[in-house]
């Protein structure tokens, strides 16, 4: 079983096969590898928060696939390093109920839990709907550059040759509101890759695997250069997004014992989908460890 492991390792996890470069993970029976593109900044050999958010969201939706529920909230602990290693998911219902699912779901790394899940679902059904008068839209996504992630970071973190690839460089950005410039950081992301190879990403996968970005969000031009990383990502959405672009405008709050919250409300081009909340510890220990 070790050397299955091992062989798994050696052939994808860096994207030595033709498909994981088009990809985030590779499905490996039970398991998914990641490629280099779930790669964190944060150091070699772990991943970005991103695709274990998006992996655990795929295996919440899988156990739920009833179309009449919806997943509204979605909250991720991220109490380990993710290792950029295959990586199993295990899903089960805690509450069943007419209206309410309650379900949770593990990440796992050689047994070892290292990110968890939970998410309440709720039924849809026909009601009134509050009026869209009044709610900000943003610009965009149509008409502005498309760039990366990583120009901000370089930003932040110092020389290009300072800031590996991974999940972060993956993504497409395109500014509304740059960092340095006034206001809340506003972008809109795209994720150009399939999560896992030979399958569609769905809408809430998609909005679970961009949902971290927003801590680096509200992080990037922030005055006097301390980094926080979240601990957490708590999603909520009232619907899915419509079309790959999701939109996120993010601020956050910190205090001088070094712990803070970062915010983010969520958009599609048909306006708000919902938001984000992650809870921060200031960044003064070495980067790959969250406890």
């Amino acid at each position: 079983m070790n050397g299955d492991r091992e062989a798994g390792r050696s052939s994808l996890a860096h994207g030595g096969a033709g498909v994981a470069e088009d990809a985030i993970f590779v499905p490996d029976g039970g398991r998914f590898v990641p490629t280099k593109r779930a790669g964190s900044p944060w150091g070699p050999g772990l991943l970005h928060g991103g695709p274990p958010a998006g992996l655990l969201a795929r295996a919440i939706e899988h156990h739920v696939p009833d179309p009449t529920f919806a997943v509204t909230r979605l909250t991720i602990d991220l109490f380990r390093p993710v290792p950029m290693q295959p990586l199993e998911v295990r899903a089960e219902t805690v509450r069943e109920g007419n209206r309410i699912h309650a379900v949770q779901a593990g990440l796992f790394a050689d047994d070892v839990e290292v990110s968890r899940a939970t998410a309440v679902l709720l039924r849809k059904s026909e009601a009134q709907a509050d009026p869209h008068e009044g709610r900000a839209m943003p610009p965009g996504p149509e008409g502005l550059a498309t760039s990366s992630m990583g120009g901000g970071m370089r930003r932040m973190e110092g020389p290009p040759e300072h800031v590996p690839s991974g999940f972060h460089t993956t993504i497409e950005v395109r500014w509304v509101n740059r960092p340095y410039e006034h206001g809340p950081n506003m972008a809109w992301i795209r994720i150009p890759v399939p999560l896992v190879a030979g399958e569609p990403t769905s809408p809430l996968v998609r909005a679970a695997a961009v949902s971290d970005f927003g801590n680096a969000f509200a992080n990037i031009g922030r005055p006097g250069g301390q980094g926080y990383i979240n601990a957490d990502i708590t999603l909520y959405l009232h619907r899915l997004p419509d079309g790959e672009w999701v939109g996120m405008q993010a601020q956050r709050v910190t205090e001088p014992v070094g712990l803070g919250v970062a915010t983010t409300t969520l958009y599609d081009h048909l306006g708000p989908i919902g938001g984000t909340m992650h809870a921060l510890l200031a960044n003064q220990r070495r980067p790959a460890r969250r406890d």
